[in-house]
């Protein structure tokens, strides 16, 4: 049994090549939708997912685990590194970053606030 899903003609249950082939065709997508202003990303990644995640319905549940396995470890493998955004920025602000502003702001407050009121 074949059916097609984005234009590719997949066996049932996908070979782990048609399976590549997906992942490399989102990933085609992905990059000419990035050039449309019209074209929300979010939306678009979600839309995309969506479509998979209805694709793999009819899988078993071994099946879809392989299938996702496959599609997102191939997903990972071309993906872009993003030099302007390391994966280590990500943490977000420090606990000393915090302190430091609240303890700008507790002397800004007290010159200029407490300090006129108490004096």
């Amino acid at each position: 049994m074949t059916r097609t899903f984005d234009g590719l003609n997949f066996d049932f249950p996908p070979t782990a090549a048609q399976i590549v082939e997906l992942a490399h065709q989102h990933r085609r997508n992905l990059d000419e939708a990035v050039f449309h202003q019209d074209i929300h990303l979010g939306n678009f990644c979600l839309l995309q997912r969506k479509r998979v995640y209805d694709f793999t319905r009819d899988l078993d549940k071994q099946q879809r685990k392989d299938f996702y396995g496959v599609y997102n470890g191939e997903l990972l493998r071309i993906a872009d590194d993003d030099e302007l955004h390391p994966q280590d920025a990500e943490r977000g602000v420090g606990v000393f970053a915090i302190v430091l502003v609240l303890a700008i702001i507790a002397l800004v407050l007290y010159f200029a606030v407490i300090k006129n009121i108490v004096g």
